[in-house]
Parts: structure tokens; C-alpha cells; sequence
């Protein structure tokens, strides 16, 4: 991916980021960030997936409208973007399976992004 690339889908990202600030309620929002760090760890710190515990009323805000966002925002992380597989039907909540390709440029466009790698 070339740097112009590589700042289109930073621009991308933190575009449709904002829009879903503006159009989700607070608690989706908040929720949809935790779920976008967790993957980031998964990817800096625990190669192969993630599963986040969610607090009582969290789970029913994990639609699977939010989970479709959350597919559109990683596919902004690489080139092909990528993969990530939700599994809502752990005790947990959802578990997102994360390929670890492109690992160096998720932590740039976290780092764009004002998220922590």
C-alpha cells in the first residue's frame, strides 16, 4: 500500500467514524470504540482473536448493525482489508477473529485515528 493509500483509508476510517458518532446512541458508540480497541490489541498484542465481556444491557446493543459498521471500519484497515468474524453466541459476547496481516498498518491507522496501539 502506497503512503497516498495508506492516508485515503485513514480518511476513510475516521470519516465514517464520525458519522457513526453522529447517528449511533452513546452507549452503541462507546461500545463500537471498546470493540475497535479490542481489535487493536488483538493485533498488537494477542495474535489470532479476541473475545470482549460485555456489562449487563451491552449485548443488546451489539446489533448486527453494529457489527456490520464494525466489518466496514476494518475493512478500511489494509489492503483487501481484514478478516473478522463475529460469534455472537458466546457466553462472553462476540468473539472477532482477526487476521494478522497488515499488523503495522492498523497501528498506524490507530495511531491516526487518536487510538492507542
Amino acid at each position: 500500500m502506497t503512503d497516498a493509500d495508506f492516508l485515503e483509508r485513514t480518511k476513510r476510517f475516521a470519516f465514517h467514524l464520525a458519522e457513526l458518532q453522529e447517528r449511533l446512541t452513546p452507549e452503541s458508540y462507546a461500545l463500537l470504540l471498546r470493540v475497535l480497541r479490542g481489535i487493536n490489541d488483538a493485533l498488537t498484542r494477542q495474535p489470532g482473536g479476541i473475545s470482549i465481556e460485555f456489562a449487563p444491557g451491552e449485548k443488546e446493543l451489539f446489533t448486527a448493525e453494529l457489527a456490520q459498521e464494525l466489518t466496514r471500519l476494518v475493512e478500511f484497515l489494509g489492503p483487501g482489508g481484514l478478516r473478522v468474524v463475529i460469534d455472537m453466541d458466546g457466553a462472553e459476547g462476540p468473539c472477532a477473529d482477526v487476521a494478522e496481516h497488515d499488523r503495522h498498518e492498523v497501528e498506524r491507522i490507530a495511531r491516526a485515528s487518536g487510538l492507542e496501539p
